[in-house]
This record gives structure tokens, C-alpha cells and sequence, in this order.
């Protein structure tokens, strides 16, 4: 574990919404990879919330954690374990990320982000804004590669799930310079009832007005 939290180190969609350059090529699936891909639309069409602990790694060894919650459709939450001072919320429109330490909120458009397919109302691997690029599959555990074909230089996310029940369990994210993070789930529940005050941000500073959904 690092002695101090990793201020940079948010969670992969941010991440990817930083970098430029990594490109691969769409993939045309056999039928036997069209059906693991129709089996996992419906397994992530099927979740309209969860909450679940994350860790997260980069290739330098630095360790963070937290709970993630989703709810569908544009909400999302990364809520750091103390002392890390980051909290990533997506309330709809609008991706947040607050660093309480430096006392700074950055604003995206949640639709900017390459994780957005995740909250999306209806989830498609066929969809415009999804490009496979890979599919591999290894005892118990299916991992499915996507760009956004538009923006292929933002990178590339690898979601692996675990077989038997299909289950997301993480997402490894390669940026511009190759250097990969995981984010790895666990304790994953579905389908529950979330308190709306989850998916909202109140800027602790109330003379600053940044939020693009203020305006």
C-alpha cells in the first residue's frame, strides 16, 4: 500500500478520459464469441444497480480502494476508502471528480467518458459508440476488449467477467503510454435500492460555480 493516496489515481474511466493515442482493430466475432457477447448484454442489461467494493492497481504497485455503486441510466460512484481524498460521482449528465485535499472539482461530460456504455440505459456491444476489439475466453472467465470507434485514442477498456455465473469482476484499462490499471470488484450486489444522495454532488464551497448543470 502507498503512504499516501494516489491523487492521480482515479479510477480507469478518468484515466482514459486523459489519454490519447492507443488504437486497435475492430474484431468480426465467430458465432461461438457472438453468443458469449449476446449472453453478457443481457447479464449487463439485466443490472439496473449494484454496489460493490473495488480495488485498484497500476503496474507501479500502487494499491487503492473503495465501494463502487451504479444505477442506471448515468449514475455512478467511486467512493475512496480514507485517507484517499477523491470522490468520482456521476450524477446523470455529468461526471465529478473532487479532490477534498486540494479542495478542486473538475467537470465532464458523462457522455465523454469511456466507462458511460456501463450506465447507459440500454447496453449494446453492436452500438455505435462500442468497437470490439477482442475476445478471449479462458476457464470460467470471458474478457471482451472495446474502444469507442470515434475516439479510439482515449483507450482501451478490457472487461473480464467470471463464467458460471456470469459475473463482472473487472476492467483493465491500457492508456496512451500502455501503462495498464485494474479495477477489480468484489461482495457484488444487484438490483437494490440506493439512496438518491449517492448520485449527487454538493460542492463543499458554495461560492463556486463550475457545475455545467448549474448554469
Amino acid at each position: 500500500m502507498a503512504k499516501r493516496p494516489f491523487r492521480w489515481f482515479a479510477p480507469a474511466l478518468l484515466i482514459l478520459c486523459l489519454s490519447t493515442g492507443v488504437t486497435a482493430a475492430e474484431i468480426v466475432p465467430t458465432p461461438a464469441q457472438r453468443e458469449a457477447l449476446d449472453k453478457i448484454e443481457t447479464y449487463l442489461n439485466d443490472i439496473r444497480s449494484m454496489h460493490a467494493r473495488f480495488v485498484q492497481f497500476d503496474e507501479a504497485g500502487g494499491v487503492v480502494a473503495g465501494d463502487f455503486y451504479l444505477r442506471r441510466p448515468g449514475q455512478l460512484r467511486f467512493e475512496y476508502t480514507p485517507p484517499s481524498p477523491i470522490l468520482i460521482v456521476a450524477t446523470g449528465r455529468t461526471l465529478v471528480f473532487f479532490d477534498a485535499e486540494l479542495d478542486q472539482v473538475t467537470y465532464l461530460p458523462l457522455s465523454a467518458t469511456p466507462l458511460a456504455f456501463l450506465v447507459a440505459d440500454q447496453f449494446s456491444f453492436t452500438h455505435k459508440d462500442i468497437e470490439v476489439t477482442g475476445i478471449q475466453r479462458d476457464p470460467g472467465v470471458i474478457s471482451v476488449a472495446i474502444v469507442d470507434p470515434d475516439n479510439p485514442g482515449e483507450g482501451e477498456v478490457t472487461l473480464v467477467f467470471s463464467d458460471a455465473p456470469l459475473t463482472l469482476r473487472q476492467w483493465r484499462v491500457v492508456d496512451a503510454q500502455g501503462k495498464k490499471t485494474t479495477v477489480a470488484l468484489s461482495e457484488i450486489r444487484t438490483n437494490l435500492a440506493l439512496d438518491n444522495a449517492l448520485f449527487r454532488f454538493v460542492d463543499p464551497n458554495p461560492f463556486r460555480n463550475t457545475d455545467p448543470d448549474r448554469n
